[in-house]
């Protein structure tokens, strides 16, 4: 009896936590709302930086839904702060990566932001590209199980049936795996392990190693997007669109 009342108190105890985690989100969410809502009549009243201050209080209770993320970055962008504008473009753009008004918004101020960034590609090139990226990362996964199941479907079948050679079905419902696997590894990795970040200052001085001593590379300006290739003692290795390299203080940048 001793030890079935032992495992009986464990699991209230986890019972109890679980509670305590949903009670804490719900307090968030609901906190967040009211925030949102504050922010939206700052917003339309012209009180811009009052309604960046509610925006921002909302993001900081945990809440990243996109639509929050996006009156922020309008409200950011009409207090004057272009690159962190463009930050929480690219954070909404991340939750709700086929918006059109995100898109929109964040072509307008790349636009007008001082570094110029390379020309998109054209022609097929642009289609192709557009087809690779036009998948969230939940439905690729989504895929990635469909396929897999497909393919367990397709040998379950065969099997019921009694048919004992391969045949065409199974080697083609494992290429349709492997090609939706190998696309679903390929958006992962450049999604999820590939980390970028946005200038946030007016300006930020590349140079050849992580240190202000060391020769100058190139100057950078606000809003421009860079890839992170690693962190060292308070300064990231970053890579240009073009190519081009450089350390610069994190102090300058903040990651999507």
């Amino acid at each position: 009896r001793g030890s079935e009342g032992g495992v009986h108190v464990s699991w209230r105890r986890w019972w109890v936590a679980a509670l305590l985690v949903l009670a804490c989100r719900v307090d968030a969410q609901s906190a967040a709302v009211g925030l949102y809502a504050e922010g939206n009549d700052l917003y339309r009243a012209g009180d811009f930086a009052g309604a960046r201050a509610r925006y921002e209080a909302a993001v900081a209770t945990g809440v990243a839904d996109p639509r929050l993320l996006y009156n922020l970055a309008n409200a950011v962008f009409k207090t004057g702060d272009l690159g962190e504008a463009i930050l929480w473009y690219e954070r909404a753009l991340k939750q709700a990566p086929r918006d059109e008004d995100i898109e929109a918004n964040l072509r307008f101020l790349r636009r007008i932001k001082r570094d110029r960034d390379p020309e998109p590609a054209r022609g097929i090139a642009r289609v192709l590209e557009q087809a690779y990226l036009w998948p969230t990362l939940n439905e690729v996964a989504l895929l990635w199980i469909l396929s897999l199941f497909l393919l367990f479907c397709v040998a379950a079948w065969r099997r019921w049936q009694g048919i004992t050679q391969i045949g065409k079905a199974i080697p083609l419902a494992a290429v349709v795996c492997l090609v939706v696997g190998g696309y679903a590894v390929s958006r992962f990795d450049r999604d999820v392990n590939v980390l970028a970040a946005i200038v946030t200052q007016e300006q930020g001085i590349a140079r050849s190693g992580p240190d202000a001593g060391e020769t100058e590379v190139f100057v950078i300006h606000e809003g421009t997007k860079v890839v992170v290739e690693r962190t060292e003692a308070g300064w990231y290795l970053v890579r240009l669109a073009s190519g081009l390299g450089g350390g610069l203080p994190e102090s300058v940048l903040m990651e999507i």
